[in-house]
């Protein structure tokens, strides 16, 4: 288990990168959903609000446990923000998407960022962000 947590192995940070992410997603989830239940917002910016919540918890989740990068923070920091901000485009789009062509299925745009998202994430933190990784200890 130790090995699991402090390997460099891709597989490895692959899992730290996936417990992070479901975290995230809930927390992309439970904000959207939140929004469009309970306070009536259309899907398309609930989803990017939903997007928003999540980042600051994905940074500090994937720079410490994910990739255990040690890297300078702000260089990640802005490289991070960049990329999540591709990833609400996409994330936008799936919603608008689902929402104009599913009847308004708001959900199935949560589903397709959930799956799309975190694959094209998964590449570019490890091979740009967090580039400054520590070797497997």
């Amino acid at each position: 288990m130790t090995a699991l947590l402090t390997s460099g192995h891709v597989a490895a940070k692959a899992l730290r990168f996936g417990v992070v992410g479901v975290l995230n997603g809930l927390v992309y989830a439970a904000v959207t959903s939140a929004l469009v239940i309970g306070l009536g917002m259309a899907p398309v910016p609930a989803s990017v609000l939903g997007y928003c919540a999540s980042v600051p918890m994905g940074f500090l989740g994937h720079r410490r446990f994910s990739f255990r990068s040690d890297g300078h923070w702000t260089a990640e920091a802005l490289r991070f923000a960049f990329t999540q901000a591709l990833n609400i485009t996409v994330t936008a789009l799936s919603m608008q998407a689902a929402t104009q062509w599913l009847d308004g299925a708001y959900y199935w745009g949560m589903a397709a960022a959930v799956v799309l998202v975190p694959i094209a994430n998964f590449l570019v933190l490890n091979l740009w962000v967090f580039r400054d990784q520590r070797a497997g200890v």
